[in-house]
């Protein structure tokens, strides 16, 4: 069930779908789940400023029920940033990945949760 969410200050055409796909099989391999329980959601075209600047940048969460923890999250972070960035141009130093590891009780999916 893990999603993440991308929140950018460039505009919808600056997006290639291919990163969705990418976004996704990364998540399947490093978090070792089913490529049909990854959600990815890109979100364009945000009035955002980061550091004072409205030069490209992004936002993101990574949450998941388990697989998120510090060692995992030093894995996991130059993996999404250096798509990103392929994919966005948009430098390291201007964006953020806030990580969430949720309990199954508390995420809900076909009527009910995964506890």
């Amino acid at each position: 069930m893990p999603t993440f969410v991308l929140n950018t200050n460039l505009s919808r055409s600056n997006i290639p779908d291919v990163l969705g796909e990418e976004l996704t099989s990364l998540l399947s391999k490093e978090l070792g789940k089913p490529q049909e329980y990854i959600a990815v959601h890109i979100v364009p075209d945000q009035i955002m400023h980061f550091g004072g600047s409205t030069e490209p940048c992004a936002l993101a969460t990574l949450s998941s029920i388990g697989k998120i923890g510090a060692k995992q999250n030093k894995q996991y972070t130059p993996l999404l940033f250096d798509l990103v960035n392929k994919h966005l141009h948009i430098s390291p130093k201007r964006m953020y990945i806030v990580f969430q590891n949720l309990d199954a009780c508390d995420v809900g999916w076909n009527k009910t949760t995964f506890a």
